[in-house]
């Protein structure tokens, strides 16, 4: 895998799990999710893809 394509597998994975976190009743699996989020952010972070500070603020991106 090259890594303009393993970004875009990255980018498309917090998609998801973007889309999943805070639709869940349990406090335990939405803070899992969170996690693997912010691990996923720090990846994209570490392989030069600008990104913020923070990875919740990527949350609500699609609805500004």
């Amino acid at each position: 895998m090259t890594v303009p394509e393993l970004i875009k597998t990255i980018r498309d994975a917090r998609a998801t799990l973007i889309g999943a976190i805070g639709e869940t009743e349990l406090p335990q699996v939405d803070a899992m999710l969170r996690n693997a989020d912010m691990e996923l952010h720090w990846a994209l972070w570490n392989l030069g893809e600008p990104v913020g500070v923070r990875p919740e603020f990527d949350y609500h991106a699609e609805t500004r």
